[in-house]
């Protein structure tokens, strides 16, 4: 009796690492551990008694992990692993759509990437094709995410 105790406490403690701790072996290590107790109750116990077991662990594991999922983020020991920052959009993002259909002065070539002064700030630049030479208008066309696209002025599609 002593040994399935140890196991389902192993099996239980495993699990429940295996939520904080990256891998599956745990999980996995977990799982093993709890079948193989109920194995042994079902051997030496008998039928009625392993499916008693089943079903107590079986509710021991959703009140667990009801509990543990409410609570998880305030435990002062899984607290840093919660990102309490707000997510939103992102301010540079918004800054750099800003600059479409605005144009500059290239700093550098282009080919494919480069820098020009838009507005008068210095900004990391691409064009879509080919290469732009240095000291040429250019005009924003497009941002994909961090990256802003320009063409030379007076080229068209």
């Amino acid at each position: 009796m002593t040994l399935i105790f140890i196991l389902c406490l192993v099996g239980i403690i495993a699990i429940i690492a295996e939520l904080v701790l990256p891998g599956g072996i745990l999980g996995v290590v977990g799982i093993i551990c709890l079948l193989v107790a109920v194995g042994m109750i079902f051997s030496q116990y008998g039928p009625t008694a392993g499916m008693i077991s089943s079903f107590a662990l079986l509710i021991i594991g959703i009140v667990a992990t009801s509990l543990w999922m409410k609570y998880f983020h305030r435990l002062p020991v899984t607290r840093k692993f919660v990102l309490n920052e707000q997510v939103g959009r992102d301010g540079d993002l918004v800054h750099l759509q800003g600059f479409v259909g605005k144009t500059g002065t290239t700093v550098t070539e282009i080919s494919p990437s480069g820098h020009a002064i838009i507005d008068g700030e210095r900004i990391d630049v691409m064009t879509e094709a080919g290469s732009i030479p240095k000291d040429v208008a250019v005009e924003v066309i497009a941002t994909r995410g961090p990256s802003i696209f320009v063409r030379q002025v007076g080229e068209s599609d």
